[in-house]
């Protein structure tokens, strides 16, 4: 046998020896469980999402004396808890993380603690997701590396790599780019460390968690989600690893397309030893497809961060309960305007205000919760310990709360932008210094009337779908005045993207039946189309079912796809087009009844709410007392449908 045939036996046999030594290292690894809750803590710190901002970390610890002027630990019993994300973005990540280390040890000593739950910037940085590494996290590793083993990775990148030069080498993998991949791997120090770590932890009736539970925790007790998470980062670690010793891995693979360059190298070799191989590239894309570690996994889903708290609630509250806490401190998602701020009636923290200020301008954050309850406070700038605020609802701005945009609309200045149909017109309108997108349409009262009949029956039940809605007059007409996002487009163009029609954002009218291709708004400034969101962060079924159900509460039976909108930043879904609703009847569509029963517990908690007395003086004065008393005999029929009970 020549040495080409010989070389397909070598890897798999080098995969074998890599394959026992990766088992052999992973369970003497988990074989203390990671601690998950504590008791009876007088006093818990919290902050979120350092980003390599060491300065600033250090800064925000000094100030509420838990470090004394080297660095010390003086806190004595309190608990610290840091919500994740020490890397990336930050040249000094490595410092942070040396500093959080030996102020563990510290702590502990002095019958404190600090608590170090991950981030999803952890677990891409051991396993090899390295998009947002600072230049200067790689530096700080340079002198870990060995520059025999840089020699040899250089030759061989250029031997498989025709056309590319040391430079081009040297600027995929700079300086220390080996040195951080060792000590960052599960055998280097930090690597180790990273993987000793929980995903969430319960310190007496708060949860700190990076990202944020989505439907798939159900049913996980914090032990089990920490042995779950850890597993599944440790079988993607196994299965690279032995990929890796095949040659069916390289180092210039880019992270999102390891399981096709795998399988694509897989293909190039001889049947026996491809079909040999065959099952570990099937362990890998196994492994790299783990739901824990997916947008939905503990550290990346942004549900109780972004998402409608009606739908969410039916996530969120179960599983605090079923955790036994009463609220969830998370980072991971960047308060709006730098400010902590609660979710669901306090039951969420948003933590994470920007730390590393020459990425996000913000400012660092601490949270204190004892016995007078949690506060918040800052430095640089400093400030005081307060209370937390509330997050208000923002649907149609990212930056203006959409209280704020429906007194824009009321009492700014309109503009015109672009016509859309006769009597139809998308517009900009101003006051103060602050701008807000809409839509006008010219229409006559009783369209008008039934529009803000929408806007506050969804305000009453605090769904947050429909943009903030408003009675005026514009260019010599009566009608609709009603907030866009700055970017947003309909179902009824993802339908026309799916389809391969020219996609771009349509300019809906609110009463005129839909057209089978919409009208577009021009492009972008800068040329392009307009962006089509995606499913965004939220759950796009559950942002539906809410539709349904106002829908069948509010009798409106001309929802179109063309009135479904959704947020080109966070794919939130909102919905306009309300003018032929409010009728008398107490049937509902036959067509929602199956979505009808499967009305969560958190809307039906709201659904019951209403009655007559709030109904009616909401929009008895719009729709008359006949529309509004139906309204809650179909309210009674959803209820009956969502409990099962006979009809």
């Amino acid at each position: 046998m020549n040495d080409d045939r010989k070389r397909p036996a070598v890897r798999l046999a080098a995969l074998l020896a890599c394959a026992a030594l990766v088992l052999a290292w992973f369970p003497a690894a988990r074989a203390q469980p990671v601690e998950a809750s504590w008791n009876r803590i007088e006093r818990v710190y919290a902050f979120a999402d350092v980003h390599g901002a060491y300065v600033e970390l250090t800064t925000l610890l000094r100030s509420a004396g838990l470090v004394d002027a080297d660095l010390h630990w003086s806190g004595g019993r309190v608990h610290v808890v840091s919500t994740g994300d020490l890397l990336d973005r930050g040249a000094d990540s490595r410092k942070v993380m040396d500093l959080l280390m030996r102020l563990q040890d510290e702590a502990r000593a002095a019958g404190g603690r600090v608590h170090v739950v991950l981030g999803n910037h952890e677990a891409m940085n051991v396993l090899g997701d390295l998009r947002y590494v600072d230049p200067g996290e790689y530096a700080a590793y340079a002198s870990d590396e060995d520059p025999a083993e840089r020699a040899r990775a250089q030759a061989a990148f250029l031997a498989r790599s025709p056309g590319r030069s040391p430079a081009d080498f040297d600027r995929l993998f700079p300086p220390g780019w080996f040195g951080h991949r060792r000590m960052l791997g599960p055998d280097g120090p930090y690597g180790r460390w990273l993987l000793s770590l929980p995903a969430a932890i319960r310190i007496n009736d708060t949860v700190y968690m990076h990202g944020g539970p989505s439907a798939l925790l159900a049913g996980r007790s914090l032990e089990q989600l920490n042995g779950d998470y850890g597993t599944a980062l440790r079988e993607y670690l196994g299965a690279a690893a032995a990929l890796d010793a095949a040659g069916l891995l390289q180092i210039e693979d880019a992270y999102a397309r390891r399981p096709e360059a795998a399988a694509a190298r897989l293909a190039t070799l001889p049947p026996a030893e491809a079909a040999r191989l065959a099952p570990a590239v099937d362990r890998f894309r196994t492994a790299d497809d783990a739901p824990l570690l997916s947008s939905r996994g503990p550290n990346w889903y942004r549900g109780a961060a972004l998402c409608n708290e009606c739908a969410e609630s039916d996530v969120l509250r179960p599983w605090l309960q079923q955790v036994g806490a009463r609220r969830l401190v998370i980072g991971h998602t960047v308060a709006r305007n730098f400010t902590v701020a609660t979710r669901f009636d306090g039951a969420v923290v948003k933590l994470d205000a920007g730390m590393n200020r020459a990425a996000y301008k913000g400012h660092p954050a601490l949270l204190v919760i004892d016995s007078s309850g949690p506060r918040v406070s800052y430095v640089l700038p400093e400030a005081a310990p307060a209370e937390i605020p509330a997050e208000p609802l923002y649907l149609s701005s990212e930056t203006i709360p959409e209280e704020e945009v429906a007194e824009i609309l009321v009492n700014g200045s309109v503009t015109a932008q672009e016509k859309c149909a006769p009597g139809v017109m998308t517009v900009t309108v101003a006051l103060d210094g602050r701008s807000v997108n809409a839509v006008f349409e010219a229409a006559d009262a009783e369209v008008v009337q039934r529009e803000l009949a929408a806007y506050r029956i969804d305000r009453m039940l605090g769904l947050g779908l429909v943009p903030a809605t408003i009675a005026r007059s514009f260019d010599g007409r009566s009608g609709v005045l009603q907030a866009r996002p700055e970017q947003w487009a309909s179902e009824q163009d993802r339908e026309n993207a799916r389809r391969g029609t020219r996609a771009g954002l349509a300019c809906q009218t609110l009463t005129t039946p839909p057209r089978a291709e919409p009208a577009r708004r021009s492009l972008a400034a800068d040329g392009r189309a307009p962006r089509l969101p995606t499913d965004g962060y939220c759950d796009p079924q559950a942002m539906f079912q809410l539709s349904y159900v106002f829908d069948a509460l509010i009798d409106n039976r001309g929802r179109t796809r063309d009135r479904f909108l959704f947020d080109g930043e966070t794919g939130a879904l909102i919905l306009v087009g309300h003018g032929a609703a409010f009728g008398t009847t107490s049937r509902l569509p036959a067509e929602l009844e199956q979505a009808l029963a499967r009305t969560g517990p958190e809307l039906q908690v709201r659904l019951r709410r209403l009655g007559a007395a709030n109904v009616g003086a909401a929009i008895g004065d719009l729709v008359g007392p006949r529309a509004a008393a139906a309204l809650l005999e179909r309210r009674d029929r959803i209820l009956s449908l969502a409990s099962g009970a006979s009809r």
